[in-house]
């Protein structure tokens, strides 16, 4: 009979130990896959090469970056390029995409901080907002500092951003992201690699021996004390 108590108690604790590890790692694996919609974009040398300063376009000159970020769509980047009577610096959308705008000028894109949300029902978004540069003629954005985020929809429905910089002469794009799901909204910098540490695979197992560490020296402790109560029976016996 007493075996088989301790046999159930030991199975008690065996099945709590599993539970404790599978939590543990179904957190972790839940983080993996929350972003599992998100498509991150190569603005590197080995992708669509405009992480240069003003996107690696020379002064007085433009880029059209095609199929940015898929196809159908395209990036127009500019570096002090005169366009009939105005001057143009930044980046803006062609083939149906769109960068999201302040409302009052050409030179006014909207700052999204990270976290904030870039999606479906905005009023940043309008057809106009394929004109939108940092600085259009004498009309010039506000700084984008650390932390800045554009925000674009694509041709297609899809929302994405750009982490990007802006300091009233020179404009930096450091990496982006878009939703693969379109009409789904994004939060501004999910998934940037550069802002949100990635999760490391050896943390899950590591995690799980400490969890069975830990239940291990909570079994230890418990077969002490079983043996001191057994000792002191025995001396009152």
């Amino acid at each position: 009979m007493k075996s088989s108590r301790n046999s159930q108690a030991a199975r008690r604790r065996a099945a709590a130990a599993a539970a404790a590890i599978a939590s543990v790692g179904a957190g972790i694996l839940g983080t993996q896959s929350s972003e599992a919609g998100i498509v991150t974009v190569n603005l590197g040398p080995t992708g669509f090469n405009i992480t240069g300063v003003n996107g690696g376009v020379a002064s007085g000159s433009k880029a059209y970056v095609q199929s940015f970020p898929m196809s159908s769509n395209t990036l127009n980047v500019l570096n002090n390029f005169l366009n009939g009577s105005q001057i143009y610096s930044g980046v803006a959308f062609g083939g149906g995409g769109m960068l999201a705008y302040d409302l009052g000028g050409n030179a006014k894109p909207h700052n999204f901080a990270a976290g904030a949300t870039i999606g479906f029902g905005s009023s940043l978004f309008t057809n106009y907002s394929y004109k939108t540069y940092f600085k259009v003629g004498t009309a010039e954005s506000a700084d984008f500092g650390a932390g800045s985020y554009l925000g674009f929809i694509t041709s297609q429905g899809n929302y994405g951003w750009i982490r990007a910089t802006w300091d009233g002469t020179d404009f930096r794009l450091y990496t982006a992201a878009y939703e693969s799901v379109s009409g789904t909204s994004i939060l501004a910098g999910a998934g940037d690699t550069a802002g949100v540490p990635e999760i490391d695979p050896s943390g899950l197992a590591s995690t799980m021996s400490l969890v069975m560490g830990s239940a291990a020296m909570l079994e230890q402790r418990r077969r002490k004390r079983a043996a001191v109560a057994a000792e002191s029976a025995a001396v009152t016996a």
